[in-house]
């Protein structure tokens, strides 16, 4: 019994680091539950016009970038916007959408740093740009998951899979 008590504990430990842990983008999408609870925001993003249940979990999120609860815990939080952006933003820039081209000038030169320091950098301006033409809120589906789909190496596509629609119907995050 002891055996099973510390092996569950264990499970749970590793995919909670402390925040004072460096770790990387990578590392994190990687992870059984921090990159599922990045997957559900992904999702969620993309499917909040047409999913009730995408819509509540983004309305009660805490963050103005929605790295908070329903999806993430202080921690797990901490964690993700500590992380170290190591995955290969070249690779991912001809993928993006029309309207952030202005973000994937810049996009590059985001990689070593912290996920939280250029998700500002990138929206910081974005959003100055916005402000002048009287709309200053990034758009889910359209600025943020591209972003954060990049900075953890996710394709888009794995979103629309039937193993993590079936996760996310039995689950939920």
């Amino acid at each position: 019994m002891g055996k099973k008590k510390s092996k569950s504990n264990s499970t749970g430990a590793a995919s909670i680091a402390p925040a004072n842990a460096l770790t990387t983008t990578s590392t994190i999408a990687a992870d059984p539950i921090l990159g599922y609870r990045i997957r559900v925001l992904l999702h969620d993003f993309l499917n909040v016009t047409k999913d009730s249940r995408s819509q509540k979990r983004l309305s009660s999120t805490t963050d103005e970038r929605y790295i908070s609860v329903p999806y993430f815990d202080e921690g797990q939080a901490a964690v993700i916007k500590a992380a170290i952006i190591d995955v290969d933003l070249a690779k991912h820039v001809s993928a993006a959408a029309d309207d952030i081209e202005y973000i994937d000038r810049d996009l590059i030169s985001q990689q070593g740093k912290s996920f939280e320091t250029a998700v500002r950098t990138l929206l910081g301006g974005f959003l100055d740009k916005r402000r002048a033409s009287g709309d200053a809120r990034p758009c889910g589906p359209h600025h943020l998951a591209p972003l954060y789909a990049k900075f953890f190496g996710v394709d888009l596509e794995e979103l629309k899979e039937d193993k993590f629609l079936g996760r996310l119907r039995r689950a939920g995050v």
